[in-house]
This record gives structure tokens, C-alpha cells and sequence, in this order.
């Protein structure tokens, strides 16, 4: 440290004197002229600053510097005098300043909103730095928004990960059903999007446990609150039949209530059902065994090959209780119709280098009906929290097919009932020292009949009929309860969370296919006790939660006494850790083990018919688990001033299963047979994505790049045979406004993708690419005119390769009346070709779509 001192010392110039350099800045007749700015400046180099300050109230300055020029520059200014400089000594003195009196206009200033800006942990979008004429929806104007990305459902993600609640001002009146509100929503009724980062929903746990999910919040502009709307679209059209597409929309927002329901029905190819997924995690616990063969979907956008018959209506409706309190409605209803037309051939690689292929021609029509309805009571206190959930689903499947499959002429026909009602509820109650309790109790009964017939029998030498005729009945009677203790004990930054959890699920599963059934019942009881051990900074959370359960499964097969019963003592940790740098910078990092669970379906001995060509029975004895582990590691960034949002993610996932299921293959018909195994399975993930927003033209770039490899076994042919492969995606959106009368979009996406047997080479790369543009331009007259060219390209195509659609558009709105004209599928394409490849089995298929048509709609503000 003396050495350092001593050199500092040594560099420090010398014959350097202080000046200093008091003064007054005056007018010429006197006038003292307060908070002028004085600086000081070498003769010299005028532009180097050695000093400055402000005058006081009496016009007074003082300067102190050090320099070793011989003369200084001693520089005036303010609003109201002319810039005045004089030249002085370089010498300690007293120098007054003589300036004029002089006004300065100042230039006229259009004061904008910023597009985007923080406040805490929220980030606010201005919805009218995003808004264009062309935006339909709430969910239009989301997609411009850097950070943000929305589905063709209306799920919204931020940063990479869907939100999980989405508000309209502070209240969740779709009940995790949003995508109704982002499809539906005016956009011009919308002031603010409000991305709330580390959103602790439940007022008692913020500070005790944080969230990671985002969620989001639409700000109303203050003309639309109290204000009953009601809009209606009325469209008709011709391509190749009548065409129709008519809607309503009607909302009422106000502080203590919310109103939103609408009403669909289209033949068009637009797609209602998207808009009554539920993005809060209510999976079924029923699953259909035996499934009628419909043509599966190809890889374009849903509009193109759709022919439907669809109707949908939703009811959504939520009050303020209290202070802290909400009661919600929620209900809807749907009915479609789905006719498709395909012809595929399938090939399945086998271990010895054989190939299986299976070319078949379908024409099939499903008609559904859906049904759901919402109660839900929420006391959200500071203190404590309060929701009880009541949900009904109900659905109906009416299917029939006709398919020739080689020399056979087979005819389908298909019915599914779905019953399901589910009671959820969670209560959260926290004292001042941060000590309380939380219980969380699940309730779920659910019933799935249904049933295949199937002519001719594919299958003589197994079941001697003319024709099959399947019957299945699933059930699930299921209950999922926790209750813990928050912050029991507190150490510094540690506490411990104990708690308790008890599930149980009955599955039971009937089913008769002539003189071969089922029945059996799967009863699995999981209970034990956890603690979770939390660890938390300013920047640093950490949390490590040990449960240790005691799980019992018992399979009874009805039909000859058997029961089997499977018990063991496991242990599942889960560990989570997050690193704030700041605000921009976050670090994440995650680790699990679970085990996985048998399941009913994969444990029935008597045959299933599946679907018309497949027979299902599964010969190994006894219950069984199998082992998951699961390791991430996350990075975000984001910088509000630049509008700069990143992230990058690498997980690897390793199963271990006992049982190994697969296909053995005879010509068109396979059937399905498992074996116990000592195999792994891995898979590891990348991700990097980014999003940029410039305040220039209203200019947004998004952009991801995905890379994944995996190994694994593969049971074909009664042989355990392992395969590898790796698939590369990158994405890219751009949307830009040059002109107010310009707009342009892009979504591009490029994929890659090749397996390997091992022993034998790799499969040639699939490589396929999708393009939208679209271009949105206003001419004189106050007409919008837009045209989207989509363009589909898969190397693994036979001819051509490259696939083009075009779609046009003209907009013109008078007062409350808004009137469009659209064609689509201008260059009147028939079908679309598609190819794929997955593990071993290659696809290609013919897909009928769409024809050339035309189509008016008139949408007009009624209230």
C-alpha cells in the first residue's frame, strides 16, 4: 500500500496552482440575473469544462479549479439573456459578466406516452403505441409487444412462459378460460397492459413465497367503464356451398362488476373450440382407449383445412364481494361439425431394416358437442385467503369414417360421453409474524363411456366376428389434499414450511369386445409429510422441499379375484433456486426426482380394440413404477428503457421405466405389447429467445432458437432396440409501420429434424419451413387493404416441395359500420402435401383443403 500511495504522489503534476474565480452576471442596466449557468473553460480548448455553477439570488458565482493555462474562458447563459463569454486571467479574482437581455423561443414539443415503462415489479405496455387499424383483438396488439407472445388459442406468454392469471382491472373474471377475453376484447377499449412480474396472487403469502409465473392485467381507458357494449358481425359468402360467419360481443366493465359473453357460429374454417381451453392446469384424469381413425391434421394453419359447422356461445360474469371478495360465472357451449379427407401412407421402420407400410385413404365426420359451467367464491384479504371452486364439463362425440386400406373397404363408427365434476378448494390464513396455515383440498369425479364398431373384422384369427363392436367405461374417483404450516420456524433468512399431504384415486375401467372384457379397478394412496426449507435475500431465493410418502397400489381384476398390491416408501425432493443480479439480470435453476405411476390403461390382460387396426392387451404381470429426473438451468434478461427482452434455458431429463410398450406390426394390422426393462431414457433441451422493440416505425423483432437431443429405447417387433436423434427450430416475427397507412407482419419458422437406429445409418434430415407475411396498407378514401401470402415447405415431399396460399382483403369503416371483403385461397389450391417423421415411423400424407372463396362481413356497434 506504501508503494502505491508513494506512486500516486509521484504522478501528480506539479506548478499546478488553485484558482479561484468569484463574479456577478448582470444585465446592462443593472438587473441581477439568478440561476445563470457559468462555466469555465481553458482559452485554448474552449470545449474542455474545468468548472461550472449557478448564480444565486444576488447574481453571484464562485468557480474553483486547477489548470495550468494562462487565461480562462468565463462563459454565461440562461432562458432569458444572449450567450456571453469573456477571456480572463488564469489568476484567483473578481470578473463580473455584462450580458443582454434577450427571449428565447423555444420550439413547439409533442409530448408522447413511452411505449413501455416500469413501475416496481410491473411493466406497462401503452396499448396505443402498438395499436394499427387491422387489430381485431386485444390478442393482436399482444403480439407486438416485446416480451410478449400469444398462441392461436389465446394463451399469452411473457418471456418464453405462459402468464397464469390474466385481470381486467384487477379482476379475474375468466377463471383461467382467457383466451375468450384476448380473442373478444376490443383493443381500442384497452389504455394499458400490465405485465405484473412476481405476481403473488394470494395477498397472504407475498413475502413468504414468491411467484415465478407473470401474470397480466388490462387497464380500460376511463370512456369505456360503466358502458354497456354490444357489437354484431353479420358475413356471408360462397365456396363451393353458402358460406356464413356471423358473431356478438357484448361487455360491461365496472369498478365491483364484469360482464363478457359472445356468440359464434361459422362454416368458414375458423375455430371455436380454441377459445374454451382452460390454461389452469384442470387436466381430465380419463382418457379415451378406443378411438375411431379420423385423418390427422396437417401442419398449416388450421383455416385452410377446416370444414366445419360450428356454433359457440360463453357467459362470463364476476362481482366484487366486500372489500377483498369475488363471485364468478362461467359458462359455455359448443357445437361443430368436422369433415375431413385424406390419403397417408405410413411406414415403420423394424430392427431387422425391414419396413411396415400402411397406405390408407379416409373420409370421416365428427360432431361434438361441449358444455362447461364455472362457480367461483374468492376471499383475497390481506390476512387471508378464501376460494371455492365448483366446474362441471360435459362432452358428446358422434364420429363416423369410411377407410380403404390396401385391399379392404372399412367402415367406422364412434361415440364418446364425457361426465366430469370437480370441487376445488384453498385457504390461506397468516398473522402479523408471519405464522399461519394453508389447506388445499381437489375433488374429482369423472366418467368417460365409449364405444367403436369396426366393419370388417381385421382380426378373425383373434375374435371369430363378422364385425367388432368395443365398449369401454372409465372412471376416476380422485381426491388431492395438503395442509402445512407457514414459517412454523424462522432462523435469519431461513424458514422451514412442514406440511401434510393425503391423495387418492380409484380408476376403474369395463370394457366387452364380444368374448373378451374387462374389469378392473386401480386404487393408489399417496400420504406422508414434507417440509419445505426456504432460503431468502434481496436477490437470493432458495427452496429444497423433501416430502416423504408412504404409497400404496392395489390392482383388482375383477373378472378372476385377482388382486395385486404394490407398496413402497418414497422420497420425491424438488429444489429451485433464483439469483436477481438486479433488475435485468435473473438467474434460475431447478432440480426434481418423481416417480412415475402405472396407470390403468396400461394394465388390462383382456383385448381392446383401440382402433379399427390396432388390438391392445398387456401380458406383463404386476404393478410397476419408474423413475424421473429433471435438471434445468435459466437465464432472463430485460431492459424497459431499450426494450430488450432475452432469455436462455438448458435442461436435460432422464426416465427410467420399468415396462416398455410398443407395436408389433402384421401387414395393415398392430397390435400393442410391452416388456420390462432396465433401460434409460435422456433428452436434453436448449432454448435462447429474444425480443426487441424500437420506438422507429413501431418495429418489433422476436426471435428463438430450440435445440434437443434424445436417446431412448424403443420396443418394435418384440425387440428392445435403442434410436437417437436431434431436431433443430428456429423462429423469428417481425411487425413494422413505416407509414401510418403501412403495416407490415412476418412469422417465419424453420425446423430440422433426424433419427438413427442404432446399428444402421442415420434417416435423412427432415427439414421443413413455414412463412407468413402480410401486408396491410391504406389507400385514399379511407379503404384498408390487406394480402397474406403463407408459404409451407418439406424437403421429404414427392415434386413439388414448396406449398403457396394467398388470402386478401378490403376494409372500409363508415361511423359505428365496418364492412370487409375477404378471399381466400386465391390461387384455388385442392390439397396440401405433408410429410413427417417421428422416433422410427415416417408419414406422408394427401390433405384436402379448402377451396377459393369469398366472403362479406358487415360488423356494426349496436350499443
Amino acid at each position: 500500500m506504501l508503494i502505491i500511495f508513494l506512486i500516486c504522489i509521484s504522478v501528480i503534476p506539479t506548478g499546478m496552482a488553485q484558482t479561484t474565480v468569484l463574479g456577478v452576471v448582470k444585465t446592462s442596466n443593472g438587473r441581477c440575473v439568478d440561476f445563470a449557468n457559468v462555466i469555465a473553460a481553458p482559452s485554448l480548448s474552449q470545449k474542455t469544462i474545468l468548472a461550472s455553477a449557478f448564480t444565486d439570488e444576488s447574481s453571484r458565482f464562485a468557480l474553483t479549479l486547477n489548470s495550468d493555462c494562462d487565461s480562462l474562458i468565463l462563459k454565461a447563459s440562461s432562458v432569458d439573456i444572449a450567450p456571453t463569454q469573456i477571456t480572463v486571467p488564469n489568476r484567483s479574482g473578481t470578473y463580473d459578466i455584462t450580458v443582454e437581455e434577450k427571449t428565447v423561443e423555444l420550439r413547439e414539443v409533442i409530448v408522447k406516452a413511452k411505449k413501455i415503462y416500469s413501475q416496481g415489479d410491473t411493466i406497462n405496455y401503452n396499448v396505443g403505441s402498438f395499436l394499427s387499424q387491422t387489430d381485431r383483438s386485444i390478442a393482436d396488439v399482444l403480439k407486438k409487444m416485446p416480451g410478449i407472445s400469444v398462441s392461436d388459442a389465446g394463451q399469452v406468454s411473457y418471456q418464453g412462459k405462459p402468464i397464469k392469471n390474466l385481470y381486467i382491472e384487477g379482476l379475474d373474471l375468466m377463471k383461467g378460460h382467457y383466451g375468450i377475453a384476448t380473442n373478444n376484447i376490443d383493443p381500442n377499449n384497452i389504455a394499458t397492459v400490465q405485465v405484473l412480474e412476481n405476481h403473488q396472487d394470494i395477498k397472504a403469502l407475498k413475502g413468504l413465497r414468491p411467484e415465478e409465473q407473470a401474470s397480466i392485467n388490462l387497464r380500460l381507458k376511463e370512456g369505456v367503464k360503466g358502458v354497456f357494449n354490444l357489437i354484431a358481425t353479420l358475413g356471408g359468402g360462397y365456396g363451393e356451398e353458402g358460406l356464413w360467419n356471423n358473431s356478438a360481443i357484448a361487455t360491461y366493465f365496472r369498478r365491483n362488476s364484469q360482464f363478457l359473453a359472445t356468440y359464434k357460429g361459422n362454416n368458414t374454417g375458423e375455430d371455436l373450440s380454441q377459445e374454451l381451453y382452460s390454461f389452469d392446469n384442470d387436466f381430465s384424469r380419463t382418457s379415451n382407449i378406443s378411438t375411431i381413425s379420423m385423418p390427422s391434421a396437417p401442419g398449416i394453419d388450421k383455416r385452410f383445412y377446416y370444414f366445419n359447422r360450428s356454433h359457440n356461445a360463453t357467459f362470463n360474469n364476476v362481482y366484487r364481494v366486500g372489500k377483498s371478495g369475488e363471485f364468478g360465472i362461467n359458462a359455455a357451449y359448443l357445437n361443430d361439425r368436422d369433415t375431413r379427407q385424406s390419403h397417408s401412407a405410413t411406414t415403420n421402420y423394424l430392427p431387422d431394416g425391414g419396413m411396415n407400410t400402411v397406405d390408407e385413404m379416409m373420409n370421416g365426420t365428427a360432431r361434438m358437442q361441449k358444455a362447461y359451467g364455472d362457480l367461483t367464491y374468492m376471499n383475497n384479504g390481506d390476512e387471508s385467503y378464501l376460494k371455492e371452486q365448483l366446474k362441471f364439463d360435459w362432452s358428446t362425440t358422434d364420429a363416423d369414417s369410411r377407410i380403404v386400406a390396401g385391399s379392404d373397404n372399412v367402415s367406422q363408427i364412434g361415440k364418446t360421453d364425457t361426465y366430469r365434476f370437480l370441487n376445488k378448494f384453498h385457504m390461506t390464513h397468516r398473522n402479523s409474524s408471519d405464522r399461519g396455515f394453508e389447506i388445499s383440498s381437489l375433488v374429482n369425479l369423472e366418467k368417460r363411456p365409449h364405444s367403436l364398431s369396426v366393419s370388417p373384422n381385421l382380426f378373425p384369427d383373434i375374435i371369430p366376428s363378422d364385425m367388432l363392436y368395443q365398449h369401454v367405461d372409465f372412471r376416476n374417483i380422485s381426491t388431492e389434499n395438503s395442509a402445512g404450516l407457514l414459517s412454523v420456524f424462522k432462523v435469519g433468512n431461513f424458514t422451514v414450511h412442514p406440511s401434510a399431504i393425503v391423495n387418492y384415486h380409484h380408476n376403474s375401467l369395463e370394457s366387452r369386445l364380444d368374448a373378451t372384457n374387462n374389469d378392473l379397478t386401480l386404487d393408489y394412496l399417496d400420504a406422508g409429510v414434507g417440509a419445505e426449507v426456504m432460503f431468502n435475500t434481496r436477490k437470493i431465493h432458495a427452496s429444497l422441499y423433501l416430502p416423504m410418502k408412504y404409497r400404496l397400489f392395489r390392482l383388482n381384476n375383477r373378472l378372476d379375484g385377482d388382486i395385486t398390491d404394490k407398496n413402497r416408501f418414497r422420497v420425491e425432493p424438488s429444489f429451485n433456486f433464483t439469483y436477481k443480479f438486479n433488475s435485468s439480470h435473473n438467474l434460475k435453476a431447478s432440480a426434481m426426482l418423481n416417480y412415475m405411476t402405472p396407470s390403468i390403461e396400461t394394465l388390462y390382460s383382456g383385448h381392446i380394440l383401440t382402433s379399427y387396426r390396432q388390438l391392445s392387451a398387456y401380458d406383463v404381470a404386476g404393478l410397476y413404477e419408474g423413475m424421473n429426473q429433471h435438471y434445468s438451468l435459466g437465464y432472463d434478461f430485460k431492459n424497459i428503457l431499450s426494450m430488450s427482452f432475452a432469455g436462455a434455458e438448458v435442461s436435460w431429463n432422464r426416465q427410467s421405466p420399468e415396462v416398455l410398450y410398443g407395436s408389433y406390426y402384421d401387414g395393415i394390422v398392430q397390435r400393442t405389447i410391452s416388456r420390462r426393462t432396465s433401460e434409460n431414457g435422456d433428452m436434453i433441451s436448449a432454448k435462447i429467445h429474444a425480443s426487441q422493440g424500437f420506438d422507429w416505425r413501431r418495429l418489433k423483432i422476436g426471435a428463438s432458437v430450440t435445440y434437443s437431443y434424445y436417446d431412448s429405447p424403443l420396443l418394435v417387433q418384440d425387440e428392445v432396440l435403442r434410436y437417437s436423434g436431434n431436431s433443430i427450430g428456429v423462429n423469428a416475427d417481425i411487425s413494422l409501420a413505416p407509414f401510418k397507412w403501412l403495416g407490415v407482419s412476418y412469422q417465419g419458422n424453420y425446423s430440422q429434424s433426424a433419427t438413427q437406429q442404432k446399428g444402421y445409418d442415420r434417416f435423412p434430415w427432415l427439414r421443413t419451413v413455414t412463412n407468413k407475411a402480410s401486408l396491410d396498407f391504406t389507400i385514399p378514401g379511407g379503404v384498408t387493404l390487406t394480402t397474406s401470402l403463407y408459404h409451407y415447405y418439406n424437403n421429404f415431399n414427392d415434386g413439388d416441395k414448396s406449398f403457396l396460399l394467398l388470402n386478401a382483403e378490403a376494409k372500409y369503416t363508415i361511423k359505428r359500420f365496418s364492412f370487409t371483403l375477404s378471399c381466400d385461397n386465391l390461387l384455388n389450391r385442392k390439397s396440401y402435401v405433408y410429410s413427417s417423421l417421428s422416433a422410427l415411423t415416417e408419414s406422408k400424407a394427401i390433405y384436402n383443403i379448402r377451396p377459393r372463396s369469398v366472403l362479406l362481413k358487415i360488423r356494426f356497434r349496436i350499443f
